[in-house]
Formats: structure tokens, C-alpha cells, sequence
């Protein structure tokens, strides 16, 4: 059941809803805007941010519970500072994020959009340091194993997954989990309808919303391709189901430096394609 609802004493009957309405189930009936056939609806709730008037109310959700729009978006200057000020973090305190922090930026986080609004990302957090150090332990234990048995599958990062063991053990360098004390793991369901690009789209708004939490983050190639390539095994011990394939880490924590300045990389190299006319 979609719910939707409609209060007639604020609809003004502009069609706003019906025309921005993808799936177009969205009909005007004597004026006023109706669902007939609810299975089509993509869930997208399109309908209730379009409404300038507040008149719509679908899946349980209302415009009491959302956030008006005007005077609330960050300015270009702030925008623009944000995405340039980003940067990779390879240093971390030895803190656990605050959990109620952690939650906000992970439920704004679900906001980010998936193709075709299929929204079946499966997020794995972990976000205790001692579960951390566990896991970080028996990754390299296994590689470990695996590089004795002389099982290393052939892979790009070979040589470092075969190395990297020893430099843990020796000289406590963590190559793969540079110290961090979390990291989120982002799988998306095989049948969705882009299953490589919607963790990436979420991890992307993950960092930019940890930053702004004065979080940092790492993209963390290596353990993807260890977990993907070298460990698989760990998988299911990380509760990802079988109906779902990983499809990328993130490290993050309270970072252990500060930059104090964007950095200018531009300007950006633009291919401006001219088309025949007719």
C-alpha cells in the first residue's frame, strides 16, 4: 500500500505531482491528483517534495516530517570549498565516532539515489575498534595462510597482498586499514539496475557528509580487492548476503591531521563536442 494521501483544503490543483510523476501514475481526476494503479509506482516520492503546497502525504511520509528546501541549501562558495577541502586520509585517532553522529550521517547517507530508485544497498558498518582490530587480525592471518600455501590468486596487488602480512606482524605497518578504526562496506543486489555504480554514488555522499561531521575517509581500493579477489570467505562473515555482490570500502574515523587549505587542480579538462545540425 502506497497511502497516498491527499488534503484537498491545500491542493491547489497546479498538476505538479502528475507531471513530474516518472511511472506516470499520477492521474488528475475532477482536478485533483489520484493513484489507480499503485504497483506501477516507483517510490521515488517525487510527488510529495514537488507539491508547493504541502498537500501530499505517500508511504507513511508527510511534509511535517520533511525539511523545507528554501534558504537551507549550503551556499556554491560552501559547496564548492567542500569538495575541493576533501581530502584522503590516511591518519586516525584511536576513537570510536560517536554513535548517534555515525547514525545521522548514515541516514542521510540512504538519501543518495540508486538507478531506477531500486534502493537495495546493503551497508555494513563496522564501527567498534575492537571489532576492528579483530577483523583487521584475521585478514592478515589469512593472507598470511594464503601466501604460505602458495594459493595467492593471480590478481594486480599480488605482490603487496603476499608482503603485506609480514609488515604487519614485523613492523606493525598496515598498508590495507591504515589504522583506521571503522570502515563501511557497501554491496548492492544483483538484480539491481546499476549494481557497480550505486555503491560508489552512496560512498560518495557518505564522505562528503562525513566531512562536514569533521570526519575523515579513505576509499579503500585494497580491501575491496582483497575481499573481492583474495578472501572472498570473509563475505558471508560479514553478513553480506549471497543475493548481493560488494561493491567498495570505505575507511573512516576522527582523523589525526589537519589541512588547513583546498588545493586548486584546475581548470578542468572539458572535450566541448560541437553536433551537425539540421
Amino acid at each position: 500500500m502506497l497511502h497516498f494521501r491527499l488534503d484537498k483544503n491545500l491542493c491547489v490543483s497546479c498538476g505538479s505531482c502528475a507531471r513530474d510523476c516518472l511511472p506516470q501514475v499520477i492521474e488528475m481526476v475532477d482536478q485533483y491528483p489520484v493513484i489507480r494503479k499503485e504497483e506501477q509506482c516507483i517510490r521515488c516520492l517525487h510527488c510529495l517534495a514537488v507539491c508547493p503546497t504541502g498537500a501530499i502525504s505517500i508511504l507513511n511520509h508527510t511534509p511535517a516530517q520533511s525539511r523545507s528546501l528554501k534558504g537551507n541549501y549550503p551556499t556554491p562558495e560552501q559547496l564548492e570549498t567542500l569538495l575541493k577541502g576533501r581530502r584522503s586520509v590516511r591518519q586516525y585517532r584511536k576513537r570510536n565516532v560517536d554513535p548517534a553522529l555515525l547514525k545521522r550521517i548514515l541516514d542521510a547517507a540512504s538519501h543518495a539515489p540508486t538507478g531506477g530508485n531500486s534502493r537495495k544497498l546493503w551497508i555494513t558498518v563496522i564501527d567498534d575498534i575492537k571489532v576492528m582490530n579483530a577483523f583487521r587480525e584475521d585478514v592478515y592471518r589469512r593472507l598470511a595462510e594464503v601466501t604460505a600455501q602458495n594459493r595467492m590468486p593471480e590478481n594486480p596487488r599480488q605482490k603487496f597482498f603476499s608482503t603485506a602480512p609480514e609488515l604487519w606482524k614485523k613492523e606493525q605497518k598496515d598498508g590495507i586499514f591504515r589504522h583506521a578504526p571503522h570502515c563501511i562496506l557497501v554491496s548492492n543486489a544483483k538484480d539491481a539496475t546499476c549494481v557497480e555504480q550505486d555503491p560508489l554514488i552512496y560512498l560518495s555522499s557518505f564522505e562528503l557528509l562525513a566531512q562536514t561531521q569533521g570526519l575523515g575517509t579513505l576509499w579503500c581500493g585494497l580491501l575491496y580487492w582483497c575481499l573481492r579477489l583474495v578472501l572472498p570467505e570473509f563475505l558471508p562473515r560479514l553478513g553480506i548476503p549471497e543475493t548481493h555482490t560488494l561493491g567498495y570500502a570505505m575507511l573512516f574515523g576522527y582523523p589525526a591531521v589537519s589541512y588547513h587549505r583546498t588545493v586548486e587542480h584546475g581548470p578542468a579538462q572539458v572535450h566541448r563536442l560541437t553536433w551537425p545540425t539540421v
